[in-house]
């Protein structure tokens, strides 16, 4: 039987890690306790508590639904009778899980609740012989990264054995394993609309010129006037780039970020030469690191998505999800933190007609509305990129 368990786990683990999702492997050590006067194989006599062991696999499919699977073996031995048979047991559960905190960066406390199977020893079987009984489960649990890739978890579940009456015992789990993916997929960009067909012109029938006039008589020669100098050149179109700060670990734009993404896209539409735009998306250090990269991406990918629903073509459009790599301030005051929670939207021109000027609107706190936004007025030349 214990066998038959490690097969099923080890079949679960390579099913589970080729998910999508955040996957993860673990080993886990506790402490079993018995329901009092429960030892069906011989009643009256209480079983004591013990430490048990294991391993187990899991998968988070959404950000709300979740599968765990785990092996648990712990011994059995009769409480204060000196001699009596000692005996072992293994717990196999399959639990669905619950996430209480959809979308939280590093902790969420869960529930769990599932069936599975329990081998029992002979010595502690009602038929006195090695069996495997039907079981159901459930408690709760917390699980948290302390450091990248490592996944902690702590769990209480209350195990229901049918022998055939049913036996309670009581389980409290730390586990400690290795962890993976967990990143999203940003959504592809728009297709762009297309392009209304130009209307006919109307047809206009040719009209005879009229006969030439009669030659004007010479004018008198005059004194040669000195040539002007030629005009200047045409004034330089200036464009508008942007850094929108967001509040701490969402990605939703508020109408003022709205509006200077919407100014940027206004003076490139009127723009005749060739521009590139790149989106990036920037966060504080708080929080696991894969976290993070996947939050800058989603943020950078809503500013573009307004980009391009305000008519800049998805085409000229790339994003990108920095992190928490490169601050702008410093990470260990909440101002800093603030600051670094950002997207920039980077002007890439390619030739000398257009100026770049930056308008940067204000930090936002958890819970707090952005303030309005304080445009730079000091405009600085975009050299080829």
């Amino acid at each position: 039987m214990k066998k038959t368990l490690l097969f099923l786990l080890a079949g679960s683990a390579l099913t589970l890690s080729a998910q999508q999702g955040q996957a993860w492997v673990m080993g886990h050590v506790g402490q079993t306790m018995f329901e009092k006067d429960k030892n069906l194989a011989t009643p009256g006599i209480e079983l004591k508590d013990q430490l048990h062991y294991g391993l187990g696999v899991g998968h988070w499919y959404s950000d709300r639904w979740g599968l765990d699977l785990r092996a648990l073996h712990s011994d059995l031995e009769a409480d204060k009778i000196p001699g009596a048979p000692t005996g072992d047991e293994t717990h196999l559960l399959l639990s669905g899980l619950f996430n209480f905190r959809p979308g939280a960066d590093n902790w969420y406390p869960y529930l769990a609740a599932g069936v599975g199977g329990t081998n029992v020893n002979k010595n502690y079987s009602p038929s006195g012989k090695e069996t495997t009984r039907f079981n159901y489960h459930g408690g709760l649990g917390i699980m948290g990264k302390p450091a990248e890739n490592f996944l902690l978890d702590v769990s209480a579940k209350a195990v229901s054995v049918e022998l055939p009456k049913s036996r309670l015992e009581y389980l409290v789990t730390l586990g400690l394993g290795y962890t993976w993916g967990g990143g999203r997929k940003a959504a592809p960009a728009p297709a762009p609309a297309p392009m209304p067909e130009p209307k006919p012109e109307p047809k206009v029938e040719p009209v005879a010129p009229p006969p030439p006039p009669p030659p004007a008589p010479e004018p008198p020669k005059e004194v040669a006037k000195p040539v002007p100098p030629p005009p200047p050149p045409p004034a330089k179109i200036v464009l508008d780039e942007a850094t929108l700060h967001f509040a701490n670990g969402k990605a939703e734009l508020g109408p003022d970020a709205t509006a200077a993404i919407q100014k940027v896209a206004d003076g490139l539409k009127a723009y005749p030469g060739d521009y590139k735009l790149e989106v990036s998306g920037h966060t504080s250090s708080v929080g696991g690191k894969a976290l993070n990269k996947a939050l800058a991406k989603r943020r950078a990918d809503a500013v573009a998505k307004i980009l391009v629903d305000s008519g800049i073509p998805a085409s000229k459009v790339t994003t990108v999800g920095v992190g928490p790599d490169k601050p702008i301030a410093d990470n260990a005051t909440k101002d800093g933190q603030a600051k670094n929670r950002r997207v920039e939207i980077d002007v890439q021109v390619k030739d000398g007609k257009a100026e770049v000027r930056k308008t940067e609107t204000g930090t936002v706190d958890a819970g707090t509305p952005a303030p309005a936004p304080a445009p730079k007025k000091k405009a600085v030349k975009k050299a080829t990129k």
